[in-house]
């Protein structure tokens, strides 16, 4: 049995979302997110703020919006005074393709805090599978489906069989400051995705040459 999401100001788990909500709804954030091709900015925001807190307690999205629905205290949490159904969010982030989500988190961890450039730098870079908790034996994924949605079945040792994604995280070390999120449909060998990786560094100027990169011998080229 799943407890309610009880919303208190007092609470440390709130306080550090909070600080998350404001960045996510920050005036930054909504003309990065407008200049990605998003119209409906609210509703991106809103849709963020569910998807994250689901992640952050470890949830259903279908519970957190039951939640939000009975708690009037987190629902002012949230900023918001209509709450819509879970399909809706599902069907308004179906519209976007991953990459615009990429340039959206990216563009806000260089505006939220730009990376100081003094000399070399050194980057720990590692990468961990998300699972989208699909409900497969209640609702049977076909792989037309899953295809359409750019989606198929992967494996990790972590997770064993799943539906997701592969997310690859880059770090500065001294300031442990995330400064790169990169998303590969399913879960491809990291040998393979290393060139694709080392690429986007460069192209936004994460990176300079003298630069120390730091990565696990799974992205060693055989």
């Amino acid at each position: 049995m799943m407890h309610h999401l009880n919303y208190s100001k007092e609470d440390p788990n709130y306080i550090l979302l909070g600080k998350i909500f404001k960045i996510i709804g920050s005036r930054e954030a909504k003309t990065i997110m407008a200049s990605k091709g998003v119209r409906n900015v609210n509703m991106m925001i809103l849709s963020i703020k569910i998807i994250f807190n689901s992640i952050y307690f470890d949830l259903h999205v279908e519970f957190v919006v039951q939640e939000l629905k009975r708690d009037e205290k987190l629902k002012n949490f949230f900023e918001i005074s209509d709450v819509p159904k879970a399909s809706q969010i599902s069907e308004f982030l179906k519209r976007f393709k991953s990459d615009t989500y990429i340039e959206i988190v990216n563009s806000l961890l260089f505006n939220v805090k730009p990376l100081k450039r003094r000399g070399k730098l050194t980057f720990i870079v590692d990468a961990t599978p998300v699972d989208l908790d699909y409900n497969v034996k209640r609702k049977h994924r076909s792989k037309k489906y899953l295809k359409k949605q750019d989606l198929k079945w992967s494996y990790s040792s972590s997770y064993g069989f799943y539906i997701g994604f592969k997310a690859t995280i880059v770090i500065e070390q001294k300031s442990a400051m995330h400064v790169a999120i990169i998303i590969h449909s399913g879960a491809p060998n990291d040998s393979k995705i290393f060139p694709e990786i080392m690429e986007n560094l460069r192209k936004r100027r994460v990176i300079r040459n003298g630069d120390i990169l730091i990565f696990d011998r799974g992205y060693y080229m055989l």
